[in-house]
């Protein structure tokens, strides 16, 4: 191996040492351009803390919190990481399972809570009141456990004051609860969840009531009713929120059936709906004079005979007749609608004229007509409560909806451009590339294979052929002459070549001197 690595070290050597001055600066140019490159790639392609061989071990937690974790990884010997300033914890990808169960051992991270584990170690020496501080931090870890469990919810701490029972009930005060919340980010509770989350925490606390829980979230925002025991604002703040429900209801039902119509972005739909809410329950008697029924009928016959005054006979009725009576006890709920008012604004069209112009052109009478019907059956029309609804034909100022979309458009144009010279620069940088290559090996093959200098002997001058004589013109011509005979007659030819081989050879004559 020693031997070969000497060898490439020679050849590399002469092959530089027969370089010219311009072959080497190109040379030492392409390897300098190269290694740049590649080094340029790979800090750009460079991989996170998280790819390239650590990955998260716990994320968000408070400094407090994160101390602990990173504490305990030292007395482990685990290797870590801190980034979002010591907030987010990275360990080795390989080792990340077996550090979180290995924390999970000492009960860390304990930003979730501790709950009923609590009890899982026994003390003798406990007292009372430290039982009691437990059972107490114990049911506020399970409480919030369970309300991070919703999907919108990040984090959430619960806080609970139950007081001192006392033997006067006068004196007894409410227990009180509140629940700090931190939402997902773009999440947000309803008022359902929030209602609920306050039903769940009364629930698990004796003698708790919802009016006395507060939900806040983490940037001290009162999430859940701010009018407590108050019974008549409470009612009137669901009366509210019923009333926006319903009127938020009819507007999407209408605005829906108006964009299949029209097209998005071409109509306006607002509902005001006026609600009943008063209880109201009703006794009625009815009488109907013209049914009459027959309730009871008695009839006498009394015969009298050897009268003074002769025999006779006396017939006597009587009838007892009903009237029709019907009872209905009505109990009218609330939430009826007692009155409906609609407002439908409609864009016109837009047409090209020859000049490629668009021109506004106002939508029909009739056309109008047949939307305002089509309206009121979709929102449930009734002449008799007073209902009203308008449908409007108004030109929509669509400038900023327009000027917004020529800004995406010009900004995706840009982007579009902008892609296309980054991979114009990418290919001519390989087309580059392989031209230096191509230019490198054809230097070294040049510089291992110099060519063979010709050799022309000194003082000489380089003979110059004289002009062709007529004896040799006439026996190229003969030999040609010859040549083609002998392809299309061979065996004449070899007939004569016979006779002239065995012909007798000629004598000489030599002089003397």
């Amino acid at each position: 191996m020693a031997d070969f690595f000497k060898q490439l070290i020679a050849q590399l050597t002469a092959v530089w040492q027969r370089l010219s001055l311009q072959q080497k600066a190109i040379t030492v140019a392409l390897v300098a351009f190269t290694f740049l490159a590649l080094a340029g790639l790979m800090i750009v392609a460079r991989p996170s803390a998280n790819s390239s061989g650590f990955k998260v071990l716990y994320s968000d937690l408070p400094i407090e919190e994160a101390a602990v974790v990173t504490q305990k990884l030292q007395e482990l010997g685990h290797e870590y990481k801190l980034e979002n300033d010591g907030r987010t914890i990275v360990v080795k990808q390989k080792t990340l399972y077996e550090v979180r169960m290995a924390l999970a051992r000492e009960g860390l991270p304990k930003s979730h809570g501790i709950g009923y584990e609590i009890f899982d170690k026994t003390n003798l020496g406990m007292t009372d009141f430290v039982q009691k501080m437990n059972a107490h931090r114990a049911l506020e870890g399970e409480l919030q456990r369970t309300i991070e469990g919703l999907e919108e919810i990040k984090s959430a701490r619960v806080h609970i004051v139950i007081p001192e029972e006392t033997i006067f009930l006068e004196k007894q005060k409410d227990a009180k609860a509140s629940v700090v919340v931190r939402m997902v980010p773009g999440a947000e509770l309803s008022k359902d969840q929030i209602r609920g989350i306050s039903f769940l925490v009364s629930s698990s606390v004796d003698g708790l009531k919802p009016d006395n829980i507060s939900v806040v979230d983490f940037e001290g925002r009162r999430l859940s009713s701010p009018y407590g025991d108050e019974s008549t604002a409470l009612v009137s703040s669901r009366n509210l929120e019923l009333q926006q429900n319903v009127e938020k209801y009819l507007e999407n039902k209408a605005g829906q059936m108006l964009s299949g119509i029209l097209g998005p972005g071409k109509s306006s739909v607002k509902i005001a709906v006026d609600l009943d809410f008063d209880r109201v329950e009703r006794n009625l008697e009815l009488f109907d004079p013209e049914s009459r029924v027959i309730r009871s009928e008695e009839r006498t016959d009394q015969n009298t005979k050897n009268a003074p005054t002769g025999d006779h006979q006396e017939e006597r009725s009587l009838t007892n007749y009903e009237i029709d009576k019907r009872i209905e006890h009505i109990i009218q709920e609330v939430g009826n609608v007692k009155r409906l008012t609609a407002s439908v604004a409609l864009d016109g069209k837009y047409e090209k004229d020859g000049e490629g112009k668009k021109t506004y052109v106002a939508r029909t009478p009739e056309f109008l007509r047949d939307i305002e019907q089509m309206v009121k059956n979709t929102v449930g029309y009734d002449v008799a409560r007073g209902d009203l609804i308008t449908v409007s034909n108004v030109q929509f100022d669509n400038e900023y909806l327009r000027e917004q979309r020529e800004e995406m458009e010009r900004e995706d144009l840009w982007e579009i451009r902008f892609r296309i010279m980054k991979y114009a620069l990418a290919g001519l940088f390989v087309v580059l590339l392989i031209l230096f290559l191509g230019r490198l090996a054809k230097t070294i093959a040049e510089a291992m294979n110099p060519p063979v200098p010709q050799i022309i002997p000194l003082g000489m001058p380089e003979p110059i052929p004289a002009e062709v004589s007529e004896e040799v013109k006439r026996s190229s011509e003969l030999l040609e002459r010859v040549e083609m005979l002998t392809k299309e007659e061979p065996v004449n030819i070899a007939a004569i070549i016979r006779q002239w081989l065995s012909e007798p050879a000629p004598a000489t004559h030599q002089k003397k001197k």
